[in-house]
């Protein structure tokens, strides 16, 4: 029998041991902790041996789940175990696709590179770079954004535990994660003022050193402030929130309704994309965003503008895909609205020469010409009396030389280029280019004399100023008088007895130049009878 004193010591035993169990249980509840189901021949120290970091944690163990036998644990029986022990299992993401200019750890990273923990990921501006983890997770990281792999790792034993941790320095990410279905697997997100825990949903987060974004596309994730223990807010699909340092966690708050993109076109044939939205109740700018892929894995552009039009530049030609949102006053972007678009823009029309857009040209024969684009190897002309270019009046198809010449009377016409590569491959046509054809320069009817003068006047247009030159030769050389007036009249001084040439061309108000009319031959007569004064001479045209 024991004594009264052993006995004492036991109970003080078991109490102090009952005591470090509670605690012990206690202290687990609060952290994070693994389920193992026991098997066959399994043993408390083998499973030290296998999957903890330190072996000789075994003991804790068996406290926790007040095994008696550390050697005889029945089949089927459920441990827990915490995380904090078990001995972790590095894995690596890949990058999937880079577009521009991305680094890792400072060096140059290309896509199908092997990405782990501890490693530093940048973009440059316009710059994209996805990766996917080992659960088919991805990660987007934007233009100019620093993002950290602060933990990317399993547990021996439990390899459908990921643990994924990024650290958003700055910039802007986008993320699809796959439901984090694996006991204790974890998903999450850290920036300077939130730190964001996913099980499996779609969003966005922005962020620098004293404000994040985030925003829902789908799921839902809980949103805490870095360090601070406390109640975390729940963000739900279609909802977002702005944290900012040294400020309390503010509500979720609604985002902006998609852009209307049902009736936008879907073929665009100038290489600048431009792509004009309907307005955004609330929205006070717009971004844009252009991929090779309907999941936006593969972003080759993307454009922000304060008013509801997107931008994109450099795209080859190709099928694509474009999804567009609002952004408010906060700087919350809202949802998506996505769409397929294609892109034939080359070989690009060429460039009009003359005549000049809206410009003017003397009737007769007219020369068309322009610029050789690269690719082009031979050219479509058109030209039509109609600003659609219905009924053209001309249609070449197999211009090999950049220029074409037509004879036109007075009238308004609307001509267009294109341009097709050597294998008859066809670009997209100019825009319609405006001519107008003016008319000759109406004759000038006979003079009047007097005795020291002679008067002509002509017909004119409002606003039309003139310029003349009188010659005593056909070929304008020898000038004896010159000069321009506002009206369609002149008066000049009558040179001697002889034959003199006059020639007149107009001035439109938007300082076109018509031609000169024909050279008109006059005959001033050695002397006048006086009853011939003030009558027109004859004139004899050339």
């Amino acid at each position: 029998m024991l004594t009264e004193c052993t006995a004492r010591r036991v109970a003080r035993w078991v109490a102090g041991w009952l005591l470090a169990t509670v605690m012990v249980t206690h202290a687990v509840a609060e952290e994070e902790t693994l389920r193992y189901v026991v098997r066959q021949d399994d043993t408390l120290i083998g499973l030290g041996q296998t999957l903890f970091e330190d072996p000789a944690a075994w003991p804790l163990v068996q406290r926790i789940n007040r095994v008696a036998n550390p050697r005889r644990i029945p089949v089927g029986s459920v441990l827990t175990i915490p995380v904090r022990l078990l001995r972790k299992v590095p894995r690596q993401g890949q990058v999937v696709f880079v577009s521009g200019e991305a680094t890792r750890d400072g060096q140059p990273v290309t896509q199908g590179a092997m990405v782990a923990e501890g490693e530093q990921l940048s973009t440059a501006a316009r710059s994209f770079l996805t990766i996917e983890l080992p659960d088919g997770s991805r990660l987007t990281m934007q233009p100019q954004s620093k993002v950290r792999i602060e933990s990317l790792h399993t547990y021996e034993g439990f390899e459908a535990a990921q643990r994924a941790d990024f650290q958003v320095e700055r910039g802007r990410i986008e993320t699809e994660v796959e439901r984090q279905s694996g006991p204790a697997a974890r998903y999450r997100i850290q920036t300077p003022t939130a730190v964001i825990g996913v099980r499996g949903t779609s969003f966005r987060v922005a962020a620098d050193e004293t404000t994040s974004r985030a925003e829902m596309r789908e799921g839902t994730v809980a949103v805490e402030r870095p360090g601070e223990a406390g109640k975390p807010v729940r963000l739900t699909e279609g909802y977002g929130l702005v944290a900012q340092a040294d400020r309390p966690l503010p509500e979720p708050v609604p985002l902006l309704d998609a852009p209307a993109v049902a009736g936008m076109p879907t073929l665009y044939e100038r290489p600048l994309v431009s792509m004009e939205l309907e307005p955004v109740a609330g929205a006070v700018a717009y971004r844009g965003q252009v991929a090779a892929d309907a999941r936006f894995v593969k972003i080759l552009a993307e454009s922000r503008s304060a008013l509801p039009t997107v931008k994109f530049d450099g795209l080859p030609d190709g099928d694509y895909y474009a999804r567009v949102r609002g952004i408010d006053s906060r700087g919350l972007e809202g949802r998506d609205a996505q769409m397929a678009f294609r892109l034939k823009a080359r070989p690009e029309p060429p460039l009009v020469s003359t005549p000049r857009p809206g410009g003017k040209v003397n009737a007769g024969d007219i020369k068309f010409s322009w610029s050789q684009p690269e690719g082009a190897a031979r050219y479509r002309f058109e030209l039509s009396r109609n600003e659609d270019l219905s009924a053209p009046m001309v249609a070449e198809t197999g211009l090999t030389e950049p220029a074409v010449s037509r004879a036109l009377e007075e009238g308004t016409y609307y001509w267009r280029l294109g341009s097709t590569r050597a294998d008859g491959d066809l670009g997209p046509w100019g825009d319609p280019v405006k001519v107008i054809v003016r008319p000759p320069m109406a004759e000038v009817p006979p003079p009047s004399f007097d005795a020291d003068t002679m008067y002509f006047a002509w017909q004119g247009e409002p606003g039309q100023r003139f310029e003349y030159q009188l010659a005593d030769d056909k070929t304008f050389d020898k000038r004896i008088a010159e000069g321009s007036v506002d009206s369609p009249e002149v008066k000049l001084d009558k040179p001697g007895p002889g034959a003199y040439y006059l020639r007149i061309r107009a001035i439109d108000a938007d300082g076109f130049v018509g031609a000169y009319s024909s050279p008109q031959k006059i005959v001033v007569p050695a002397e006048l009878p006086d009853w011939l004064l003030g009558v027109p001479l004859l004139l004899i045209f050339l």
